[in-house]
């Protein structure tokens, strides 16, 4: 990746060259698109409906209406060059399609351009409509706000057992059945607006750190508040996927702040981590797997089967490494349920090996792409935190969960909305109060 040359030398304290000269240009707006928060919205919203024989939701029908047009600005280059991530987010969709026409014919056709439009769709609408701080400040709040509203109604449902906004929405429209769940702590496991409350709770936990790290940065109670309330949102869940990605996040900002004067320091914490899992690999006899499954889950039926179906998974890759499975029923014992609770498994079963290595090859090009960048402001540093911060919990949580449908977008729409920081002129405030609160970070 081409490296972004310094910028002018400053001094602490002071603005540098570059927000001084931002200052100095009033017109250019903070708006940010309407359809931003009307996205995050839409996909916490529990109908349907039906337009021929494909479902349509409301996030659906904000990715279909907005696909072409982000697809010819992003080719025209008006967001910037093309870079590793759009590469292998088009092909993890463009792979995705070509398995499911492969093995299903024409009637893959349709499978296909659904995986494509909520595969590809939601990087491109943040690509496109989060473009400086203030897009992904406003993108931040909208999905703080959205956790906080539905917080409320996921307690009453954890006392009273009852999710009153889909049963709400269900006396008009279609809407995701009400699921039966085992009471834990004496709680029913929130659902929301959700298919199921482990959908819920990675949903809520996917604006914890952002909100504590870019909520009307740089001051903190807003921050501290919103990923609080959060918090609790995700606890109402009852579920230990959400859970663990709560508590990634947790770990990883009291490391952020106990190491704040350290160098290299995330550099270590990788090295402190590959050192506890080849620790737990020579000393124990389960698999490394098999340990971190045990410690993550709320009884020990749950662990025993999610191991089976990691083994079963794993050798039904094996038989179909390139093109997977499809939509075809993956091959297990009939005492087991058809569901894969591994997002990465059940990619690789699907879709095969490739399938997989699209995928996290965008998870991961994001990821060390915006922490090689240097010389960022303070504001993007905060954005750049909270996003990689989040992406880490979620990406560590989906090993005991799948997701699909508005939470599978939410995840791919995080990814594209941080790719504005690759972009030096859209790093800083074009605002006359831009002076006053941007400088540049320390790189970690």
């Amino acid at each position: 990746m081409k490296s972004i040359a310094p910028r002018a030398s400053y001094q602490i304290g002071r603005p540098f060259p570059a927000v001084r000269a931002a200052a100095a240009q009033p017109t250019r707006s903070r708006k940010s698109s309407a359809l931003i928060p009307i996205f995050i919205f839409s996909l916490a919203l529990p109908f349907f409906i039906y337009i021929g024989p494909i479902r349509m939701s409301p996030y659906r029908l904000v990715l279909v209406l907005t696909f072409v047009p982000c697809m010819i600005v992003w080719l025209s280059g008006t967001l910037g060059r093309i870079r590793l991530p759009d590469i292998l987010m088009l092909s993890a969709a463009a792979w995705g399609a070509v398995v499911l026409v492969d093995i299903h014919g024409a009637e893959g056709l349709q499978s296909a351009g659904i995986f494509v439009i909520e595969t590809f769709g939601p990087f491109l609408f943040g690509r496109r409509y989060i473009r400086d701080f203030f897009a992904f400040q406003r993108m931040v709040k909208s999905l703080a706000l959205v956790v906080i509203l539905l917080l409320p109604f996921a307690v009453y449902e954890n006392v009273a057992g009852s999710p009153i906004l889909i049963e709400l929405f269900g006396k008009i429209f279609p809407v995701y059945p009400i699921i039966g769940s085992e009471l834990r702590l004496g709680l029913r496991r929130a659902q929301a607006t959700f298919e199921y409350s482990i959908l819920f709770g990675v949903v809520c936990s996917s604006a914890f750190a952002l909100s504590f790290y870019v909520n009307d940065a740089p001051r903190r109670r807003s921050g501290l508040l919103s990923s609080g309330l959060v918090g609790m949102a995700v606890a109402s869940s009852l579920s230990s996927g959400p859970l663990l990605s709560l508590v990634v996040q947790v770990l990883l900002i009291i490391w952020d702040k106990v190491t704040a004067h350290v160098t290299r320091r995330w550099g270590i914490l990788a090295a402190i981590v590959i050192t506890a899992y080849v620790a737990v690999d020579l000393t124990s006899n389960r698999t490394p797997f098999d340990v971190f499954i045990s410690y993550l889950t709320f009884n020990a039926d749950t662990s025993y089967m999610r191991v089976h179906i990691w083994n079963y998974g794993v050798a039904s890759v094996m038989q179909h490494p390139i093109f997977g499975t499809g939509l075809n029923e993956w091959e297990h014992p009939s005492w087991m349920g058809g569901s894969i609770d591994n997002f990465w498994l059940d990619i690789a079963v699907q879709y095969g090996i490739p399938g997989v290595l699209f995928m996290a090859g965008g998870f991961l090009s994001v990821c060390f792409g915006l922490g090689r960048l240097k010389n960022l402001s303070f504001e993007a540093a905060q954005c750049r935190k909270g996003l990689i911060i989040t992406i880490c919990g979620l990406a560590f949580s989906i090993c005991t969960v799948h997701v699909w449908d508005a939470p599978y977008v939410l995840i791919i729409f995080l990814l594209g909305s941080g790719m504005w920081m690759f972009e030096p002129r859209n790093d800083v405030a074009f605002a006359p109060s831009a002076a006053r609160t941007l400088h540049p970070a320390r790189p970690d």
